[in-house]
């Protein structure tokens, strides 16, 4: 029987706040602070846990879990896992990656959908959000004008701000603009002063992005957005159409000339704080080399992860257990770690049947997502889900579901997602 004391119902609540600011204070870290991350997930696992040991019950999983419309794959999916690391190569590192690593993750969404329960505590993440990326607009700033970060001191290379790398500062970003976007067309949680600022910062992440210079993010973020504007301009008339088009055209060009442009300009005056590193049009141009450069790297990486999937092909060779095995499949230099595609190592890891148990938790999510979104016309929800399409496109192209702060933000934002959904829409039919 559960340990049960009176007023029990005011200490889940403060459960539930602490909770909800462990939360925000650990996305508030992901950019610049792994250790502060890790520390506030725990924290909020910790009273997670702890509020059951107070008689608290949910709707689903013996009561332990809130019920939700991926209730069921995400079970397929932890199976898969459990199962790869029954089969495990190296069962002790893949016993660790289970607890340490796939199931916190996974409780991430669930704590999400368990706490956000009310307009506020949504309102109070948002505005989270904001601000995180307000100050890596001006980290990135910093970091473009003066050299550095200054948050973690990053020399200028390619636009990474905090972040070890572009690539990981590009995978933030195409969740969070979208996400921005979405914000800027809906009334139920800013002021009209406040879309003003807001503008503000999507033109300024999406300038952010641009300077990455990262083709896989770019991709991403060009599909994720298309799925925005389908749905904003496919009622608005003709002549709104074309000039979105041209203004989208216009912008193009803009983002291709401009890098040269202004760096020859600054030349002739003697200011050499403008960095281009590489102009747009080349990394452009390199997206359909397939020999030398990075993508000769990808595709030899790749090669070497579909062996592994060759040879474990259905329970794979052990969760956590790439980067050692990898090495017996090393085929250049540069080979031996990780793929730098997240499916391939997934499948390498947990078998293609982890593999597809996961792309069936994305199916329900997106089906769920674009359901809602007919109903009720809500364009956060369409943001969330344009961006979490990016940041998924990109991760075919890099290790983003195993790098720390990017899988916690992808498990943030799918909990986000549904919180909202449930939150909005009580009555929402769960998908077939």
């Amino acid at each position: 029987m559960p340990f049960r004391i009176p007023n029990s119902k005011k200490i889940i609540l403060g459960f539930d706040r602490i909770i909800v600011a462990c939360l925000c204070i650990s996305f508030f870290c992901i950019p610049f602070a792994k250790a502060g991350v890790e520390t506030f997930i725990w924290i909020a696992i910790f009273l997670w846990a702890l509020k059951r040991a107070f008689g608290y019950r949910a709707q689903a999983g013996w009561g332990m879990l809130p019920a939700t419309e991926l209730n069921k794959a995400l079970g397929v999916f932890i199976l898969a896992n459990i199962v790869s690391v029954v089969f495990s190569t190296h069962f002790g590192l893949s016993l660790r990656g289970l607890f340490g690593k796939e199931l916190k993750f996974i409780l991430i969404y669930f704590m999400l959908v368990e706490t956000i329960t009310s307009r506020k505590r949504l309102k109070v993440i948002l505005t989270v959000i904001i601000a995180s990326a307000s100050l890596m607009v001006i980290d990135a700033a910093v970091q473009y004008y003066g050299g550095r970060d200054f948050l973690r001191g990053h020399a200028w290379a390619r636009l990474s701000a905090s972040f070890s790398s572009a690539n990981g500062f590009a995978g933030w970003l195409i969740i969070i603009t979208p996400l921005i976007s979405g914000l800027l067309w809906t009334d139920k949680f800013i002021s009209r002063w406040m879309k003003v600022l807001l503008s503000v910062l999507f033109v300024l992440l999406i300038t952010c992005l641009l300077m990455t210079y990262t083709r896989g993010a770019w991709l991403g973020f060009i599909i994720g957005i298309l799925l925005i504007g389908w749905y904003i301009f496919k009622n608005f008339n003709l002549r709104i159409k074309l000039l979105c088009l041209f203004l989208s055209v216009g912008l193009l060009a803009i983002f291709f000339i401009s890098p040269q442009f202004t760096r020859k300009l600054l030349e002739t005056t003697g200011d050499a704080s403008f960095r281009t590193g590489i102009t747009l049009k080349a990394r452009f141009e390199s997206m359909v080399k397939t020999s030398g450069g990075s993508t000769s790297v990808r595709l030899n990486l790749w090669a070497e992860g579909l062996n592994i999937v060759k040879d474990y092909p259905l329970t794979g060779c052990g969760l956590n257990a790439y980067s050692q095995v990898g090495k017996r499949y090393k085929k250049s230099q540069e080979g031996g770690g990780y793929p730098h595609n997240s499916y391939i190592q997934m499948a390498a890891e947990i078998g293609l049947l982890g593999l597809f148990a996961f792309l069936w938790v994305l199916y329900n999510f997106f089906r769920m997502g674009v359901m809602y979104f007919k109903k009720t016309k809500n364009y956060l929800v369409l943001g969330l889900l344009s961006g979490i399409l990016a940041f998924l496109i990109h991760a075919f192209f890099d290790t983003h579901l195993y790098s720390l702060q990017l899988v916690v933000l992808f498990w943030f934002m799918l909990g986000l997602s549904v919180s909202i959904m449930k939150l909005e829409d009580n009555s929402f039919p769960a998908p077939s």
